[in-house]
């Protein structure tokens, strides 16, 4: 098959190269007219604006030549954020790639679903008839819809592809000259393939998809760039591409965001706010600003804030470890900083005293079986004061620890150990017989449940020995708590709260230097503990051993306490191995006497100062069977009964009983299950004792003053008042008995009786 070469017309037809020469023919005839109008011009000047517009025009030219083969926008403004490579995603407010306003914010797929069955109608059949036969046609017709979408979004090709595009009328129209069949057969096979795929796309059969890949500076850059770009006065036509650096992954590790600050920019508080919201409002994550404004080059770059660490987990059970340190006891782990570390309580501190709190069923009483192994395993001496008589059961019996189960006891041991806490003090002085020195031994008191102690005391107290004023035992606990440190003579606590009340005084509760909080705390209860601004913790409640503790630590920000979740050690099982293990206690412990560093001259000064003579063993009201006498022997030394309910040791010295000692045949005082039941004001009402709630009984109590009705005494655990019930009855016979003298309405009607409870 013969073809037929493109004649060039005229005198064209013979030059050289054919149409390319004629090209370059017409070429050389244009620089010629370009030559003579250069040289028409009269003067230097216009010559020389001729030359610089020409340079200006082959400069433009040439760029614009530049651009349209490396498929970038013509007026050298890029509009899309497209590579040589990669697509553009759509920039914000792009009509072409929005999604429809009555799909923002729902998923793929989401809408309206009926559940309900359809039944098939003949109009149903008609229109499915329909839309099979005009299958192909509609194919065809979103086909070409498709391909049209594509073709609307050519400033988002890349590069590459518009270069292609642009550039290809060049090859065809070169094809057609020197190849034209093979050309036309592969424009046809060009223009198959692109129907082919746009029959077969998404938009057509949807046999496949594109799904694009774009970088996070592609997606937040433009957002980001357009809060920007107000908030440093840049003008609308401003790009980008100097001034903002948006990584294309935001996630990964290193990631920065930098935005180069103009110099002029004034950058005051608020506009240094505008631009770090615009970042942390449009990219995802948390991100830190830094700024630097004080070098050569002003910039400001965020980071990535430092992934916060999994929260730590305390263990549900923590086994004990002896310290190795008989001032450092091993009380549990607790969470600092978010790492576990040992809880120690620290015992050689200002505040050497600690206590537990926590209600009934918290875990006190296991938790205070701590200490007494600990003091133990260093050879210390333990009283335990044990008024439910069951508590710390599992330590019973074993050598170096007393337990005082009954009020009349633990009130013997208040005053035994008080006693020996002073003439420690004295034996540690300069100058004091050596010989009472090296017998001392550190001591440890251990109370649990005081709050029951101290009602159980003041009861006895008020009705048991017919006690006036205030009985001396709480002071007693104030003095050791103030004064024990020097002595190695401390406490530790168990109670329900921490409340002042209990200790005596701000001051004394301020010994107890390491509080422990188990089980759930009301506001109130960790107030009291540690302090009404101290934050309150969470903390898993329904795990036994579970709370938090503190100990003089200040918090990071120096304004509380810092107070940590806590898990406590649990020693319980392994109480009785653990002590049998211990080292033997001195004889005279064990035996229930009371301490050989006691002198005559300081039990004489702790009767006189501290009222223990009639408490102490031998004493009016010493522990029941225990006739020791409470004068000191004429050594050095003083004999000891027995503090305890168990022991009722005689003097080993073998002097007689002062005047202070129960002569024979004087009556018993009482003994503690003799007491009688006591209530408070709201416990008398609920039992009928008194017909009033607590507010309105009160009320009568103050107008009964002043009618001459003295209202019962009671008592006081320094929080609420107990009273009698013979007290309470006697006490309304009385006032009854005025209002009827009186002639006035029985106070059991009174309206008042609606008023609440504390």
């Amino acid at each position: 098959m013969e073809t037929t070469a493109l004649a060039l017309p005229g005198p064209l037809e013979h030059l050289p190269g054919g149409l390319l020469a004629g090209g370059s023919g017409l070429l050389l005839v244009a620089l010629a007219l370009l030559a003579l109008m250069a040289n028409a011009t009269s003067t230097p000047a216009g010559k020389k604006a001729f030359n610089e517009s020409i340079n200006r025009g082959v400069d433009r030219a040439a760029r614009v030549v530049g651009r349209y083969v490396a498929g970038r926008d013509l007026n050298g403004e890029q509009s899309a954020s497209a590579t040589w490579w990669r697509a553009a995603p759509p920039i914000p407010d792009d009509q072409q790639g929005e999604t429809p306003i009555e799909r923002l914010g729902l998923k793929s797929g989401a809408g309206s679903v009926s559940l309900a069955k359809k039944t098939p109608s003949r109009a149903s059949g008609l229109a499915r008839t329909v839309r099979v036969v005009t299958a192909p046609v509609r194919v065809l017709l979103r086909s070409l819809a498709g391909l049209w979408r594509v073709l609307r979004i050519w400033r988002r090709w890349p590069g590459f592809a518009r270069s292609i595009v642009r550039l290809a009328p060049l090859a065809v129209a070169w094809g057609l000259w020197r190849f034209p069949e093979e050309t036309r057969l592969a424009l046809l096979g060009v223009a198959a393939g692109v129907l082919a795929a746009a029959l077969t796309s998404r938009a057509g059969l949807g046999w496949w998809r594109v799904s694009p890949v774009w970088t996070d500076g592609q997606i937040y850059g433009p957002a980001v760039w357009v809060a920007l770009r107000q908030a440093l006065r840049f003008e609308d036509t401003e790009p980008d591409r100097r001034w903002l650096s948006v990584p294309d992954d935001t996630a990964a590790e290193g990631a920065r965001i930098v935005l180069r600050i103009p110099i002029k920019w004034p950058g005051g508080p608020e506009a240094k706010s505008s631009v770090e919201r615009a970042v942390a409002d449009r990219v995802p994550g948390e991100w830190i600003p830094r700024w630097n404004r004080t070098g050569p080059e002003h910039y400001v770059e965020w980071t990535l804030a430092p992934k916060p660490k999994p929260r730590a987990k305390l263990p549900a059970s923590v086994g004990w470890k002896p310290s190795g340190d008989a001032r450092r006891v091993f009380l549990g782990m607790a969470i600092e900083d978010n790492d576990l570390v040992d809880v120690v309580v620290q015992t050689k501190t200002a505040t050497p005293h600690w206590g537990v709190a926590g209600p009934t069923g918290a875990g006190k009483s296991s938790v205070l079986y701590i200490p007494v192994v600990h003091a133990r395993t260093h050879g210390e001496l333990v009283d335990i004061l044990d008024t439910k008589r069951n508590s710390l059961i599992e330590a019973d019996g074993y050598s170096g620890v007393r337990i005082h189960k009954d009020t009349r006891a633990c009130v013997a041991a208040f005053a035994e150990f008080i006693t020996s806490m002073m003439a420690a003090e004295a034996a540690a002085e300069k100058g004091a017989d050596p010989r009472l020195r090296a017998m001392l031994v550190p001591r440890l008191l251990v109370c649990d449940e005081l709050p029951t102690l101290i009602k159980l005391a003041y009861t006895w107290w008020r009705y048991g020995i017919k006690g006036k004023g205030t009985p001396p035992f709480l002071d007693w606990l104030s003095i050791i708590l103030l004064q024990g440190r020097s002595s190695d003579h401390r406490v530790v606590i168990g109670t329900q709260q921490f409340a002042n009340a209990f200790f005596g005084g701000t001051m004394e509760r301020a010994q107890i230097g390491t509080r422990v909080v188990l089980g759930g705390q009301d506001r109130i209860s960790w107030g009291v503990a540690f302090g009404q601004s101290t934050p309150v913790i969470s903390y898993d409640v329904s795990t036994p051993g579970r709370g938090a503790f503190s100990d003089t630590r200040q918090s990071p920000d120096g304004e509380h306490l810092y107070v940590r979740e806590f898990q406590s050690s649990y020693i319980t099982p392994q109480v009785g191995s653990l002590l049998a293990q211990c080292p033997q206690a001195p004889a005279w412990f064990d035996n229930g006497e009371m301490a050989p560093w006691i002198t005559g001259e300081i039990l004489d000064l702790v009767h006189e100062t501290a009222a223990t003579a009639d408490f102490m063993p031998g004493g009016r009201h010493g522990p029941k069977g225990s006739r020791a006498p409470v004068a000191p022997s004429a050594g050095a030394g003083v004999g000891g009964g027995s503090p305890t309910s168990q022991h009722a040791t005689g003097n080993s010295s073998g002097v007689g009983a002062t005047a202070g000692a129960t002569a024979a045949g004087e009556e018993e005082p009482p003994v503690e299950d003799d007491m009688p039941e006591t209530y408070t004001l709201a416990q008398a009402y609920t039992e009928g004792i008194l017909p009033w709630k607590a507010a309105t009984s009160r009320t009568y109590f103050k107008r009964g003053v002043d009618r001459g009705i003295e209202p019962p005494e009671g008592i006081s655990d320094g929080q609420s008042s107990y009273y009698s019930e013979a007290e309470l009855r006697d006490w309304l016979a009385k006032w009854e008995a005025w209002q009827r003298d009186k002639g006035v309405k029985s106070p059991r009607q009174s309206p008042e009786n609606a008023e609440g409870e504390e």
